[in-house]
């Protein structure tokens, strides 16, 4: 028989419905509390006049009664890259007998578990966090599968790289399905909308920022570029004219090869996740623009010297200098 909470939940629903049949059979539950429950909901139907069948009537509680109480029963996913920058959050709820499985797992740029969790939800608890998803993104979806898919390539990523990956991740490989072949392709591939966007060093600021690169903690190394532009021009700083010290950026990261596939992997990975962010919150044509860049980034044989790239290196080196004034606090502290 169901467990108590899930019946718990549906004895109101019963009421409303004025399912005098379904309660009855609910009255001598063994769960005390659903017993109580039902007794009071038989009570108030009786007192406004509903019929009250006894207790051998031929209707009785059944899992498909109990699954059409339930509501939706497909799986919900969404995805969260603005609460941990540099992240991408992937959530899905999939309902299970009785239950619901939710799934978060954090994914890095470079597609790897960085942290798992499986929390069980009641139909209740389901409900509402779904309501919730839906007023931050209009109603619009994550494809469940695709979501499953990501979690999956990121494990197989993961533990590539030489990396254990949550024991509650292993746990759950028999609901979240086989692992893909390549990496999952973006779903808003065919959504967005076109745009007449060309990218450049004057127009990228605004859609970096939507994309909220400006937050991102440092994912690619730019030590090594800023060293060689050091080298090269010891005259440079803050004073010097800014067309000079871009040029002289897109310069020192011309051929770095750990830069350029630190660009064209996680990089270009952050900013298809941000798409997907924006595109919930109905900001269709920053949505796409973002996929530009990161096409732009996927598309370059150097992607290291595009005209635009420096931009985006100068908030990393803006976050790198905060990094590491923080970590000589630290020290300092200690």
């Amino acid at each position: 028989m169901a467990s108590g909470p899930s019946l718990l939940e549906s004895i109101p629903k019963l009421v409303a419905a004025r399912d005098a049949a379904a309660l009855v059979a609910l009255q001598d539950h063994d769960d005390k509390q659903v017993r109580k429950a039902a007794r009071k909901a038989i009570h108030t139907l009786r007192s406004k006049g509903v019929t009250i069948p006894e207790a051998d009537a031929p209707r009785g509680w059944s899992a498909g009664d109990l699954n059409d109480l339930r509501g939706d029963l497909e799986a919900v996913a969404v995805v969260d890259t603005e609460s941990t920058p540099g992240l991408c959050r992937v959530m899905i709820s999939a309902p299970q007998d009785e239950r619901s499985y939710l799934w978060v797992a954090a994914i890095s740029g470079r597609d790897q578990i960085v942290d798992f969790a499986t929390y069980v939800q009641t139909d209740g608890q389901r409900a509402r966090m779904i309501r919730d998803w839906n007023r931050g993104a209009a109603d619009r979806r994550v494809p469940a599968d695709w979501a499953r898919a990501r979690i999956r390539w990121a494990r197989e990523q993961t533990l590539s790289s030489g990396f254990a990956v949550p024991r509650q991740l292993d746990d759950m490989l028999v609901h979240l399905g086989e692992a893909p072949a390549s990496r999952p392709t973006s779903f808003l591939d065919g959504v967005l909308p076109p745009v007449d966007f060309a990218p450049d060093k004057d127009n990228v600021i605004m859609v970096l920022a939507n994309a909220r690169v400006n937050v991102w903690p440092p994912v690619v190394d730019v030590e090594p570029m800023m060293r060689r532009v050091n080298e090269k021009h010891p005259e440079l700083n803050e004073q010097s004219p800014e067309d000079a010290r871009y040029d002289a950026l897109l310069a020192g990261a011309h051929g770095d090869e750990t830069l350029r596939a630190d660009l064209k992997a996680q990089v270009a990975n952050l900013l298809d996740d941000a798409a997907i962010t924006l595109w919930l919150a109905g900001n269709d044509v920053e949505a796409a623009k973002v996929r530009v860049l990161s096409a732009e980034i996927r598309a370059a044989a150097e992607p290291e010297s595009l005209p635009w790239i420096g931009r985006l290196l100068g908030f990393q080196i803006a976050s790198t200098f905060a990094y590491l004034s923080r970590q000589q606090q630290q020290q300092v502290g200690q």
